[in-house]
């Protein structure tokens, strides 16, 4: 048994794979790879058993192994013979995965037919099968060829459902499939059917065809294919084998059952193409099937058994059949013991091995290979044949001295193996122990023999001979082994010689040399007789041998060279062989029943004589009913009394004697009459199965078997059956009929003859059990209404068949229940007639009744449609079959019921408004023929119509169809939409308005606006549109265009649109965008210095594109860049002018200043350009800054001096003037030029007690300038101690070094000092006294800053010298603050802290969204406020701010936590948002409110609420864009209906449910009762939680917020005791801190004016206070208090941003502002731009909010540019 070419199993169940072989010996099987590897066994995986199964066991998913679970496994069956190899056995394991089956449900309209599909996934779906359907709730469906006339449950899987009606809604079906693995059974979710509304007729569409379908030979074949069309599409059939194609018919094996074609026992003539055609009244459709039949093939090798001798060719031809005959080239594969063999030997399908050796003996094999995958084998065995002996090797002669060992080796070859012998001339081997004998067989099938003689003598030799023998043959070979010695003969033994033969009498003589041999007899020397021969080897011939003569003894005697000699004599007997007398024939020919005789004579032969008689070459037996006599010794007698078929037959009579045995044989045939071994027995058939009649004879002759078949009875006329198909005469004589029909029922005679005697025959019944069937699936009776109708069926089959009548089968008819109706039935030859009638029909009697047959051997139906024809039914499914905006085009259906003649169509329409109340109808008649279309034309557009359609025969007209109502296309609007009006809202937008055109020329819904835009100067280009969505009610619409260029005019128009396209365009009209600063700042900005103290700059305007207005002036905004760490250096100014030049007067001289110039319009500021940096020109210097001069010696004066702090220029040189004077008397006067790097000068050699003045100049490249103070010393004797250096203020950056100069005259003793403390060397670790009197103080700290004083000594005189040393480290953390917030942007404001003792450079803010990522943005160095703008709406922001100057950055402030305005969208009021109407309902999406933030969209569901339970939800959209309006249509009027919303903007999400009650049709107040159960359930729902935390949080938060008050107020008192009782820093400090208080106070001053706008007054109570208000906290006091000062008294509140400690964020606030100030609205409002009265004193709050140091900053920008005006603003949480 050779497995199957594909084993497929479950991972849970396992499999197996069987295999087993017959042979001799028996086969053992074993398992490899496809790669010829061996199988093994793997734990718990796969095991092979002892029987050849190969088991491969369940396992668990992980465990899936593929080389294990998923590749081809060979079975190899091997004995000693050959082995054999299996086609390749493809094995797959499937993992078990559960899957879900769900159904797909293809709908129709009423009458028409609904498919139901079951989806199965993918991964499973070759594994699994649909077994049945399940009518919910219990009725289960099976597949069936035909159905039952409601329901048809395809082979493939489909439901077909016939004849829809509406009933058919609420029913549900599911889904039946069983995994073909694991058997498991899954069922679908419960599925429900939906009609489609639309009615009328629908042209066939082909939804499901097998395409190619592949059976093998006598199976059954079914071709599907599936069409939907309505009404139920007919099905016609044909075959495109031929050279057109020709229409398929019913037969015995064909039944056309609508969209099944089935083919029983299908053969290779049905394969081929096939086209199904669906059609109905609307068209057809058609598809194409391919059908392919797979014939069985037989594969044979020829011969199968072939016996070759070596060395010659065997030939084995693949013999390839199907159904008996040859089939065309195959692929053809060769295999030897199961290795595929190379291609060379082949020659199409024959193999041909030359030369054939031991190694091509064993099993061949022939594979087929066929390309659908399966394969086909057959094996054969090659034999070699016998082969006579061939010696392969033989020894050689040889001559010894006696003594050693001496070996003989012969090998042999041949078929069989051949025996290899000894002898030593002629005679055997000596038994001696000498002498050894060995033998054995190679692997290759050689023997191989060898003689051993361990000690050689004289005796030994002679001639050896090794003789190769099997029963092919006999070969020889003879050598000599010649031992040197004395000549010695051997015993001669006793030798027979056979009469008439040759005899060879060697002399066995020993010795060497031997001169000469001789025989004698009787004592004469021989020969002596011409048949005596002695050979040269001494050998004595003697040809032929007669007994008489020859008979005696024989004497040998040899003699060598010197005389010495031997003799030996032996006795010869010669015996006469037998021989026989020939029998007279060679076949003796008799028949059973005679008696034989056979006689035996032996003519010739010596006594004793056995004669034996043998039977095909096996003695005799008594069972043989055979007897012997033996005459005497030389004849036998063979009797055989009564000849019977077994006495046939081989005789051979054999005698022996010791000379020969000799055999006579002749052949005995009896001839035997015909027997039967089968005899033919009646038999009985199911219809289409296969039967085998067997009938066998046996007889000598073999008989020959025919069959007849006969023509009408028993005993009538028979026809002999030939071979056709279906029907096979087996070479046994067995008759094998195939798919059985009635035709094959009868009797059947079978014949068998040979000529001996009459022949034989037995006549049999064959009958076909036929299950009932009918001739023709289906039939129609059409009958007038009230006549009686025959419903007919004819049933073939066996007897007793019951008949039953069924309606739309389900419902069987019964007489006893239905009074209408009566059955008949009788018998007829082929099986019954059943006739049913129906008295007094109507129309509800017609439909499909169904004539079930059933008997013993299974059931058939045939369906009878019965068709009641009365006056025509009015048309159904009326439908619009095309919809123009002046006409239709109608199209209809009668009645699937109504078969009256119709002669004329009656088309009746009008207006369907109700509000016309027009009840005329218009007519339209169609005949000659009545078509089922009507165009009825000349109507309205986009205006709702009622059609119906009335069918008029000859009985009358029907009632009306069902009205249809048609609304006419919509045409273009024919108008444009009116009240067209445009005006700005900002810079870059316009807001668009208009009113839909007049009803009566819109043509349709209006759905929407296109809105056209350019600029009124871009001539005649196209406008650019964009698109509005419209509410289909004629109300106004607006748009706003954004993104458009700053103050532009614009020319706009509008047009409305329908479905159809859109109508005319509007009239333009035009509109300016407003002004806005400039958006690019002025170019080609260039700078000249005039003077030392001017500077000329120009410009030119900037592009006219980015004015965006009317240019107003120009602002110039420039400061000097001065290398100089004092705090009060720090100037910016600017000027303002209409000229695009200027003059910048009064500048620093020899300054290099920075200088940006910005454009404004009336709307603000605009964009500043890059710095441009410009230098004055050189000047004069200032005086020197100081002078000094001190004694240095009797006679010299020391002077040294300061540079001007004012230099105007790059220093040249020194002037040092000399004065001596006498009392008021000049007496010499001198100048002296000093290099510019020196600033000293030691006077020398001068008069003692004499009076000199000096005073020093500095000189620049444009002159000399002022002169220092002058100074006067007298030159005395003693020299005082006196400091040259200069003191000062030292500024430098932390962690660096500075020098303190302290150098003086007198050698003094010096002593530091920081303030009042003495410095000693060592006593500070950073600091250092060098001898020359300076002091290093390296890593310097902010601790380090202070006074440091330099006193010398030395007895005449005292000095002191004070360094203000100033250390410069990063500024303190800013003070951040938030003044407003809006939707998309927040306000900050900022104070910095302490500078570090150096200019502050830039800022840099931080901020991130809660769920976002951090950006930065570099801030200017003047700036204390910015605006983040683009934010999100509702989010939550993280701010912080860091300040930076030359030496770092400081430390990060406080982390607000800022929330932008907006919330979750609100919920409107359901008056204002729903508007229901009869059958729809408007919803204003306008009216929600957004909180805020923008709305995203919305997501609209909706279900109606009826006393039989709520409805599922009906979704609208789940993604509606923001729009005025949307319509919900096709509601129910007098409906209560629950509506779900859901509107989503960024902040969030708010959920909502309305009820709310359609009119009446006639569009009245719903009824009462309805109204109130829609007020019984909540109106809305709040979805949204977070509507409610705004308001809870901002109750909690007032309550917080007094709390705070009444705490931070105590907190001020207290700290303004602790402040009063600190002690008074130092004056630098106070100064400082004082300037800082004063300039908050009128910077938080400013905040406040800039806050309050449209005449809001400051809030004093907390019913005043906004939920967005930030305020502060304070107590009542005087603000101008110092003890206030400092940045934490100062902090503008909020709190909702920070999280430090209350105590540092409460503090007395800035006064408050008058109420009566002007208030100064938002920049987009141009007329509020700085006006007369206050622009002085908003620019000095201003300016004094924007310093950082004491006043002495020139800052002139806009201070309203910097704080926009928005709302402070706070949320509480």
């Amino acid at each position: 048994m050779e497995p199957p070419g594909r084993v497929e199993f479950s991972n849970s169940s396992g499999g197996w794979l069987d295999c087993s072989a017959s042979g001799s010996p028996q086969p053992t099987i074993d398992w490899v790879h496809a790669d010829g590897t061996a199988v093994t066994e793997i734990h718990g995986v796969r095991r092979v058993l002892r029987n050849g199964t190969l088991v491969l066991m369940p396992f668990a998913a992980a465990a899936y192994h593929q080389d294990v679970h998923n590749t081809i496994y060979r079975c190899i069956a091997s004995n000693s013979v050959g082995r054999i190899v299996s086609r390749d056995v493809q094995v797959r394991a499937v993992v078990a995965q559960a899957y879900k089956v769900d159904v797909e449900v293809l709908s129709a309209s009423r009458g028409c037919t609904a498919i139901l599909r079951c989806v199965v996934p993918t991964f499973v779906k070759e594994l699994v099968r649909v077994v049945s359907w399940v009518h919910e709730p219990a009725i289960y469906i099976y597949p069936s060829l035909q159905g039952d006339g409601k329901f048809h449950l395809l082979p493939t899987g489909e439901l077909l459902i016939h004849n829809l009606q509406e009933t058919d809604e609420s029913q549900s079906f599911r889904c039946r499939s069983m995994h073909r693995l694991t058997r498991q059974v899954v069922v679908s979710s419960p599925t429900r059917l939906r009609i489609n509304s639309h009615r009328g007729i629908i042209s066939p569409s082909v939804v499901e065809h097998t395409a190619h379908v592949q059976v093998s030979q006598d199976e059954g074949a079914v071709l599907l294919c599936v069409a939907q069309g309505c009404p139920s599409p007919e099905y016609s059939w044909y075959t495109q084998n031929g050279p057109g194609p020709l229409p398929v018919l019913s037969g015995p094996r064909v039944r056309l059952l609508g969209p099944i074609l089935a083919i029983e026992a299908v053969t290779g003539e049905d394969s081929g193409v096939y086209k199904c055609t669906a059609s109905n009244v609307g068209g057809e459709a058609s598809a194409e099937l391919r059908l392919t039949v797979a014939t069985p093939i037989q594969v044979e090798i020829s011969p199968n058994v072939l016996s070759v001798h070596m060395g010659g060719q065997a030939e084995f031809r693949c013999q390839v059949t199907s159904n008996g005959s040859p089939v065309g080239m195959q692929n053809i594969l060769w295999y030897k013991d199961g290795r595929q063999l190379p291609s060379s030997g082949r020659i199409e399908d024959t193999l041909v091995v030359p030369r054939v050796s031991r190694e091509n003996r064993g099993m061949y094999q022939c594979v087929v290979r066929r390309p659908e995958g399966d394969t086909f084998q057959a094996t054969a065995e090659l034999q070699l044949g016998d082969a006579p002996p061939v010696l392969l090797y033989s020894f050689i002669e040889q001559t010894l001295q006696p003594g050693p060992a001496v070996s003989l080796k012969c090998s042999a070859a041949g078929n069989p193996t051949p025996q290899i012998s000894w002898t030593l001339d002629g005679f055997p081997l000596p038994s001696n122990g000498r002498f050894m004998i060995g033998q054995y067989i190679t692997v290759h099938g050689d023997v191989i023999s060898h003689v051993n003689i361990s000690h050689v003598m004289v005796e030994d030799g002679g001639e050896y001979a090794c003789i190769a023998e099997n029963r092919a043959g006999r070969v020889q070979h003879e050598a000599r082994l010649n031992i040197y010695g004395l000549p010695y003969i051997r015993l001669i033994p006793k030798v027979t010689a056979v009469s008439g033969e040759t005899l060879n009498l060697k002399c066995p003589v020993a010795g060497y040399p031997i001169e000469e041999i001789h025989w004698e007899r009787g004592g004469r020397e021989l020969p002596d007789d011409i048949r005596q021969r002695v050979q040269p080897d001494g050998s004595l011939t003697i040809s032929p041998v007669q007994k008489h003569t020859d008979s005696g003894v024989y004497t040998c005697w040899a003699r060598n060279k010197q005389g010495h000699s031997a003799r030996r004599s032996g006795e010869v007997t010669v015996i006469v062989p037998p021989k026989l007398s020939p029998f007279q024939t060679s076949i003796l020919q008799l028949n059973m029943g005679d008696r034989a005789s056979l006689t035996c004579s032996v003519v010739k032969g010596d006594l004793p004589l056995t004669i034996n008689w043998r039977k095909d070459n096996r003695p005799i037996d008594a069972t043989q009913h055979m007897s012997v006599k033996q005459v005497d010794q030389y004849n036998s007698i063979l009797v055989i009394e009564n000849l019977g078929s077994d006495h046939t037959g081989n005789y051979s009579c054999v005698v022996r004697n010791s000379a020969a045995e000799v055999e006579n044989s002749q052949a005995l045939l009896v001839n035997v009459p015909p027997r039967w071994i089968v005899e033919p027995a009646d038999a009985n058939v199911e219809r289409n199965r296969h039967i085998m009649l067997h009938c066998q004879a046996q007889g000598v002759p073999t008989p020959s078997i025919v069959w007849k078949k006969a023509t009408g009875s028993k005993s009538g006329e028979y026809e002999e059956v030939r071979e056709r198909p279906f029907t096979k005469l087996l070479g046994n004589g067995s008759l094998l009929l195939q798919h059985v029909k009635e035709d094959r029922e009868g009797f059947y005679l079978c014949q068998a003859n040979n000529g001996i005697g009459t022949g034989i025959g037995k006549v049999i019944q064959l009958k076909v059990n036929s299950s009932p069937y009918f001739s023709s699936t289906s039939r129609s009776v059409t009958v007038k209404k009230g006549d009686t109708a025959l419903l007919q069926c004819a049933v073939s089959g066996d007897k007793p068949i019951n008949i039953v009548w069924m309606r739309s089968g389900k419902n069987t008819l019964n007489p006893s229940t239905n009074y209408k109706i009566s059955v008949k039935q009788e018998a007829t030859p082929d099986g019954v007639s059943a006739e049913l009638q129906i008295r007094s029909v109507d129309a509800s009697d017609s439909g499909p009744y169904f004539c079930r047959a059933s008997n013993l051997y299974g059931n058939d139906q045939q369906l009878v449609q019965l068709q009641v024809q009365e006056p025509p039914q009015p048309p159904n499914v009326l439908e619009a079959a095309m919809i123009s905006s002046r006409s239709v085009n109608l199209k209809w259906q009668p009645k699937p019921l109504n078969t009256g003649d119709v002669s004329k169509y009656i088309v009746e329409y009008r207006e369907a408004d109700p509000a016309l109340f027009i009840e005329q109808w218009q007519h339209l008649e169609i005949k000659d023929p009545p078509t089922y279309n009507a165009l009825i034309e000349n109507l309205k557009p986009a205006t709702r119509y009622a059609f119906r359609v009335i069918a008029e025969g000859t009985a009358g007209r029907s009632a009306p169809s069902q009205e249809l109502i048609v609304r006419t296309e919509p045409q273009r609007p024919a108008g444009p939409p009116l009240n067209l009006s445009a005006r700005p809202l900002s810079s870059t937008e316009l807001l668009i308005s208009w009113v839909a055109p007049l009803p009566e020329l819109r043509h349709g819904d209006i759905q929407g606006y296109n809105v056209g835009y350019k600029l009124a100067s871009a001539g005649n280009t196209a406008y650019n549109f964009t698109s509005v969505a419209g509410d289909g009610e004629g109300g106004t619409g607006e748009l706003l265009l954004s993104g458009l260029q700053k103050f532009a005019r614009y020319n706009v128009v509008v047009q409305a649109f329908n479905q159809v396209g859109p109508g005319p365009l509007t009239e333009p009209t035009s509109a300016q965008t407003m002004e806005d600063v400039p958006s690019r700042p002025p170019e080609d900005v260039r700078c000249a210095a005039l003077t030392s103290q001017s500077l000329q700059v120009s410009w030119q305007p900037p592009p006219i594109y980015h004015t965006n207005g009317l240019l107003q002036g120009y602002k110039l905004i420039f400061e000097p860049i001065i290398d100089d760490l004092l705090l009060s250096k720090d100037e910016v100014e600017s000027r303002k002018t209409t000229a695009l030049t200027t003059v910048l007067t009064g500048l620093r001289k020899y300054t290099n200043y920075s200088i940006q110039v910005l454009s404004h319009t009336r709307m603000g500021d605009g964009v500043l350009s890059n710095p441009l940096f410009c230098h004055t020109e050189e000047d004069v210097p200032e005086a020197p800054a100081d002078i000094k001069v001190v004694v240095s010696s009797p006679q010299s004066l020391y002077i040294s001096w300061l540079a001007p702090t004012e230099p105007n220029g790059v220093i040249t040189k020194y002037s040092l003037y000399t004065r001596v004077v006498n009392g008021r008397e000049e007496l010499n006067n001198e100048k002296r030029s000093l290099p510019s790097q020196q600033a000293y000068y030691e006077a020398k050699n001068l008069h003692p007690h004499m009076e000199y003045q000096f005073w020093v100049t500095a000189s620049t490249r444009v002159g000399e300038g002022k002169s220092s103070r002058v100074v006067s010393q007298i030159t005395t004797n003693r020299v005082p101690a006196r400091i040259i250096s200069f003191g000062g203020p030292v500024v430098r950056p932390w962690r660096s070094t500075v020098t303190l100069p302290c150098t003086a005259v007198g050698k003094p003793k010096r002593e530091w000092y920081k303030a009042d403390m003495i410095l000693r060397q060592g006593g500070v670790h950073n600091t250092q006294l060098l001898e020359s009197g300076d002091l290093i103080i390296s890593s310097l700290q902010v601790t380090d800053s202070g006074n440091y004083s330099c006193q010398v000594d030395n007895g005449i005189g005292t000095d002191r010298l004070t360094h203000m040393l100033l250390v410069q480290v990063p500024p303190s953390a800013p003070v951040l603050y938030v003044t407003s917030a809006t939707s998309g942007s927040i306000l900050m404001h900022w104070k910095c802290g302490f500078t570090g003792n150096a200019p502050i450079t830039g800022y840099t803010l931080y901020y991130r969204r809660s769920t976002g990522n951090t950006d930065e943005m570099q801030l200017s160095r003047h700036a204390s406020s910015h605006e983040l703008k683009g934010l999100v709406c509702g989010s939550t922001y993280q701010i912080h701010l860091t300040a930076h100057n030359k030496v770092g950055t400081s430390p990060p402030s406080t982390t607000l936590h800022v929330r932008t305005q907006g919330q979750a969208p609100g919920m409107p009021a359901t008056t204002s948002l729903l508007a229901p109407n009869s059958t729809s309902v408007l919803i204003r999406l306008h009216t929600w409110p957004d909180n805020g933030c923008a709305l995203l969209f919305f997501v609209l569901q909706y279900r109606a609420i009826t006393d039989d339970g709520d409805h599922e939800w009906i979704l609208v959209s789940n993604a509606l864009k923001p729009q005025r309006r949307v319509t919900i249509p096709n509601l129910q009027p007098s409906t209560l209906y629950q509506l779900r919303m859901e509107a989503h903007n960024v902040a969030g999400v708010s959920k909502a449910e309305f009820t709310f009650v359609t009119l009446t049709k006639d569009g009245d107040p719903p009824p009462p009762e309805i109204v109130q159960r829609g007020q019984r359930g909540p109106s809305v729902f709040y979805g949204n939680i977070n509507l409610l935390i705004p308001t809870i949080a901002a109750v909690s938060g007032m309550v917080c917020t007094i709390v705070l008050v009444i705490l931070c107020w105590r907190y001020t008192v207290h700290l303004s005791a602790a402040e009063q009782s600190n002690h008074i820093q130092k004056e630098s400090l106070e100064n400082r801190a004082n300037s800082e208080a004063a300039q908050r106070e009128r910077y938080y001053a400013t905040i406040h004016k800039v806050a309050m706008q449209n005449n809001e007054k400051i809030p004093e109570t907390s019913e005043d206070i906004s939920p967005y208000a930030t305020f502060q906290l304070s107590e009542a006091g005087n603000m101008s208090q110092q003890h206030h000062g400092g940045p934490a008294n100062t902090l503008l509140h909020s709190f909702m941003y920070h999280e430090r400690a209350l105590a540092e964020g409460c503090s007395s606030p800035p006064p408050a502002a008058s109420k009566n100030r002007r208030r100064h609205s938002r920049k987009t409002e141009p007329e509020s731009e700085e006006s007369e009265s206050d622009q002085d004193q908003l620019t000095s709050s201003r300016t004094e909010s924007s310093n950082q140091h004491e006043g002495k900053i020139k800052h002139n920008s806009r201070v309203i540019q910097q704080f926009p005006n928005h709302n402070i603003s706070i949320t509480y949480l």
